[in-house]
């Protein structure tokens, strides 16, 4: 009787040491997904950010999408369609905390060539920023984590990263 209550308390103890262990890890990835759901919320009602969907295609899916400059195409791009387009890439909590300092995980901004790319091999959330311009926009796009990389994250850019992009569609290529 008193093995099988030292056993019994063993184990509990065993799972008490051993689950918080568990937990911090679960915790972090939380946490991040809770920090950057948060900073994503925080562009609704932002001057000059609006939601930004294409309805019927990704559900109720929306990004925040601000204009910089208005350009003079008349057509906007089709998921098919194939675009010249330039663009930086941060960090969303990175971009929020402090712009200056904020560095980018990609960029072509600075190239004077650009290569076309369909529009539907870009993540989700730049797929729906692009259908939703004209050649010669340039604007400031915020994409949730759902919409990017999910809860994988893809080289530099961790887990439930919510992603802050400067992008400027240049072209749609025929």
């Amino acid at each position: 009787m008193i093995r099988k209550l030292l056993y019994t308390l063993a184990l509990g103890v065993t799972a008490l040491v051993a689950l918080p262990s568990c937990n911090d890890t679960v915790d972090t990835q939380q946490q991040r997904r809770e920090n950057n759901e948060t900073v994503f919320r925080s562009f609704k009602g932002r001057e000059g950010y609006s939601q930004v969907s294409i309805p019927g295609i990704y559900g109720s899916n929306f990004v925040y999408m601000k204009y910089n400059t208005r350009g003079t195409g008349k057509v906007k791009p089709a998921a098919t369609d194939n675009v010249r387009c330039q663009y930086t890439g941060y960090l969303t909590t990175e971009w929020t905390e402090n712009s200056a300092q904020a560095r980018p995980f990609d960029s072509n901004a600075n190239q004077t060539l650009i290569t076309p790319a369909r529009v539907n091999t870009y993540i989700v959330g730049f797929a729906i920023a692009l259908q939703n311009m004209v050649e010669g926009d340039d604007v400031d796009v915020v994409i949730p984590w759902y919409l990017a990389y999910g809860g994988q994250g893809v080289g530099t850019i961790p887990s439930y990263s919510s992603l802050y992009f400067k992008l400027k569609l240049v072209e749609i290529v025929k």
